[in-house]
Order: C-alpha cells, then sequence, then structure tokens
C-alpha cells in the first residue's frame, strides 16, 4: 500500500515538474504511476490533496535542512546567511519543488474550494523563517507582522531569483551574484533597527 502511494507521490511531482499542475490530470498520474484511477482515489481524495501532501513533504524536507544548518550560526548575521544559504542550495537542487511551490502559487488563486490545505504549508514556512529571524534578529525589535514581512521578502528573493532563472534559462549556479543580492537584504535589515 505504502509503495503504491509512493508511485502515485512520484509520478504526481515528476509529471507536475515537467507539464505543470494544471495540465496534469488525475489520469495522467495514474498512468505514469501505472495503476487504476480509482487507486489514486483511495489514497488522495483529489488532484488538489496529492499537490498538499507534496508541499508538505517539500517543506519538511527544506526546514529540516535549514534547521540542521542553524545549529551551527552563532551571530545574527550567520542565521539569517544560513537561512538563505539554505534555502537557495535546496532548490537548486531540488528544481522540480521550486516549480511546483511557484505553481501552487497561482493555482491557491484559481481554487476557492481546498486552497485553505495549500496556504497552510505556505504559512508553515513563513512562520518558521519569521521565527528564525525573530532569533537572528536579537536585540531588534520588529514586531511579528514585520518579521512576517520580512520572511515572505526572504522567501520571496530565493524563489523568484530561481524561478526567473529558470524562466530564462540561465544556468542557476551562481553564488557570486547571489552573495552580493543575499548580503543587501542582510545587511538592510540587521543595520537598521525599527
Amino acid at each position: 500500500m505504502a509503495a503504491t502511494r509512493e508511485r502515485l507521490v512520484s509520478a504526481a511531482l515528476a509529471l507536475f515538474a515537467e507539464r505543470g499542475i494544471y495540465d496534469t490530470t488525475v489520469e495522467d498520474i495514474t498512468d505514469a504511476a501505472d495503476v487504476g484511477k480509482g487507486t489514486f482515489y483511495q489514497h488522495f481524495p483529489s488532484k488538489t490533496a496529492v499537490i498538499g501532501h507534496l508541499l508538505r513533504d517539500g517543506f519538511d524536507d527544506l526546514l529540516q535542512q535549514c534547521r540542521q544548518e542553524l545549529q551551527s550560526a552563532s551571530t545574527s548575521q550567520e542565521r539569517v546567511e544560513a537561512l538563505l544559504q539554505t534555502q537557495f542550495r535546496f532548490f537548486e537542487k531540488r528544481r522540480d519543488l521550486l516549480i511546483l511551490f511557484h505553481q501552487v502559487r497561482g493555482f491557491m488563486k484559481l481554487q476557492l474550494g481546498e486552497v485553505r490545505l495549500l496556504r497552510k504549508e505556505y504559512e508553515r514556512y513563513v512562520q518558521f523563517l519569521a521565527s528564525e529571524l525573530a532569533v537572528a534578529f536579537n536585540g531588534k525589535r520588529y514586531s511579528r507582522t514585520t518579521l512576517t514581512q520580512i520572511a515572505c521578502a526572504m522567501a520571496g528573493l530565493v524563489t523568484g531569483y530561481l524561478s526567473y532563472l529558470v524562466i530564462l534559462g540561465l544556468e542557476t549556479d551562481r553564488r557570486a551574484e547571489l552573495e552580493i543580492s543575499a548580503r543587501m537584504f542582510l545587511e538592510g535589515f540587521l543595520e537598521r533597527p525599527q
């Protein structure tokens, strides 16, 4: 049973990365996983549910990697750099998840019914970043709202930057440019308490 679910999840992620979530049907997923449609619905009530599963697993992996990197960061700057760099490395390696996360944001605007599940995963991601930024900005008096906005800016910097590299067909390993952007981001928030 678990092996079948994993085949469905793997097939869905591969198809979403290749064709997009809009052009991938449940039938496409079941064909790629070599199972019947009924089997899909034994594991997931809808395509949105499998998308939610992929988001949850993807964010779990990303946040776990961030936590690991943060263990060796001792200064505010090191903590923020660890958050930024870990996200960049994660999405450089997991282009399939970068594409999925990017597409789901638009998908949520078009879907009315099941978006709470999807939105919950993005909120969890942003709140994790906001909490870690609160630790990093120790001594600076940022409100929770401001920290959430900074977390959104950080997530947008990472995914937006890498999304545009994909869209423009540029190589994604551009460490020098990335370090300049990360430094500008860091200096803007670390140097100016509010």
